[in-house]
């Protein structure tokens, strides 16, 4: 499971399923339940026996498109159990199109999105913009991560409630994970973990990062998950204080390697149209990974972030973190802050951590997300 598994999906489902009795949560690919009116197993759960079937990321694509299913068209078995049990036509244009017009006559539809899939960036067949409009229209209600998100999708649904259920943590997670031994002594670990997405935006450290390196002979640079080109050969260049964790880790593990850093990195170029529909769940994280600090308070990471709204939000403009201008000469001051001045870095270590566990986790948010559940739930009774 990905992240958008984790924070939409698992931990929601799992804090409501532990605080609401003889409530059923349950979650599989679309394509496990895709051809369910073929089912002959009834032992087997069927999208029809839930109130409610929430889509994560869903965008249709024709028949016959690859990465979809085989059919070239419309199976002639589903037009014809259709027009018999719902009198419905389905139209044929997307598999998973006519799947929703089938079965929202029994329960509510629920989108649910965390990125821009409609065009600021391209993530493939964009050109069937048209079928994700139409599949958001279908919905009874879309779910999100943020306000930016939530005008992005009412341009193409106006009429769709909209429910901004923001990315939080589990706090209990990320504790009580331990440093690793391979960091001596007293160093100090700048993090920054991500994705292939994300080398226009980490460009902006290309020149920062070895600057620091060879300043400060005691601070470590984990660089986690993504090794672009320009830090290719940082390792080789400075081998006892760079640390390339390209390993493949389970969501399980990664709280335990966020934690190793004391400062984390989220730099996101705030021109790109699609970082804008992002969340601020990398400062998060940070905030969230606690550890014993020096003063013997207890304390996270300390993020430092590019000048977005979620990612201001998230450290409270400068109270938990600190918010920079996406240059390197930026980027390179706020380091050097956190790096000479211990006393503020463990001021917002400490109260990032307080943040999260009285306002960013999912033991305290929960109610949020099923107070939305239930109301999309009547709404569609009525």
């Amino acid at each position: 499971m990905g992240g958008c598994e984790q924070y939409r999906i698992r931990i929601p489902f799992e804090q409501i399923r532990a605080k609401v009795p003889n409530t059923a949560l349950d979650w599989a690919p679309v394509g496990k339940v895709q051809k369910w009116a073929g089912i002959k197993d009834k032992s087997k759960p069927l999208p029809s026996d839930y109130d409610l079937w929430l889509l994560p990321r869903h965008r249709p694509l024709p028949y016959g498109i690859d990465g979809t299913i085989d059919f070239e068209r419309v199976p002639e078995s589903l037009k014809v159990a259709a027009k018999k049990h719902f009198d419905i036509e389905l139209e044929g244009d997307a598999h998973l199109l006519d799947m929703l017009r089938i079965v929202r006559n029994k329960i509510g539809i629920v989108m649910e999105y965390d990125d821009d899939h409609w065009g600021s960036r391209d993530l493939g067949y964009m050109e069937y913009v048209d079928l994700a409009q139409k599949q958001l229209q279908l919905a009874d209600a879309i779910t999100v991560t943020t306000p930016y998100m939530e005008q992005l999708v009412k341009t193409y649904a106006p009429q769709v409630p909209v429910y901004i259920l923001p990315n939080v943590v589990k706090f209990s997670e990320w504790q009580g994970w331990e440093r690793w031994l391979r960091w001596p002594e007293g160093w100090l670990v700048i993090g920054l973990t991500g994705s292939p997405t994300h080398h226009d935006d980490w460009v902006v450290l290309k020149d920062v990062i070895p600057r620091i390196l060879d300043e400060y002979h005691n601070v470590a640079f984990l660089l986690a998950g993504y090794v672009p080109d320009f830090f290719e050969d940082l390792h080789l260049l400075y081998p006892a204080q760079v640390y390339n964790d390209s390993y493949f880790r389970t969501y399980q593990d990664y709280p335990g390697l966020i934690r190793q850093a004391d400062i984390i990195l989220c730099p996101v170029d705030p021109t790109d149209k699609f970082n804008w529909a992002k969340s601020g769940i990398k400062a998060v994280e940070g905030m969230a990974a606690g550890r014993v600090l020096p003063n013997g308070m207890m304390g996270g990471a300390v993020p430092i972030v590019s000048p977005l709204d979620y990612y201001q939000e998230a450290v409270g403009n400068d109270k938990r973190g600190l918010v920079v201008e996406h240059t390197p000469e930026s980027w390179e001051r706020a380091i050097r802050l956190l790096l000479t001045n211990g006393t503020l870095r463990q001021q917002l270590q400490y109260r990032g951590l307080k943040y999260v566990r009285e306002h960013l986790s999912i033991e305290t948010r929960w109610g949020l997300w099923w107070n939305a559940y239930q109301e999309i739930y009547r709404r569609k009774q009525q």
